[in-house]
């Protein structure tokens, strides 16, 4: 709103409710009430959630990973190799691999496959 007086005029900025104090304030009071009552639920659901995001987009990279290392094998005896798309799909079945937790050998080395955690007292 503007004002004048004697020739000067003052801008006062209008105070608008401020909601991103009054949203965190809500999220921290759903957090303070569910957390201790289903937080270990919370944790596995958010858990398996992730698992089967990062498992289907693996799943997806091995496909198109593996899909691609057979055409660029089949592109040797037609002397159109490329090295670019070679590296490509080996970096698809990498992270595919990674991913999901299958292994896969390739040229005596092992990609992928699930670990085991070596703890505390590895040997």
């Amino acid at each position: 709103m503007a004002k004048s007086s004697n020739g000067i005029i003052i801008l006062r900025k209008q105070r608008k409710s401020n909601r991103t104090f009054l949203m965190i304030l809500g999220i921290l009071g759903f957090i303070a009430i569910i957390v201790p009552f289903f937080g270990s639920n919370l944790r596995y659901m958010t858990g398996t959630f992730f698992k089967t995001i990062f498992m289907s987009v693996g799943q997806i990279f091995l496909t198109i990973g593996g899909a691609l290392f057979v055409i660029n094998i089949l592109k040797i005896f037609f002397h159109q190799f490329r090295v670019k798309s070679f590296l490509a799909s080996a970096l698809l079945l990498w992270i595919g691999a990674f991913l999901t937790g299958v292994p896969f050998e390739f040229l005596g080395l092992v990609f992928g496959g699930s670990q085991p955690s070596q703890g505390y007292h590895y040997c």
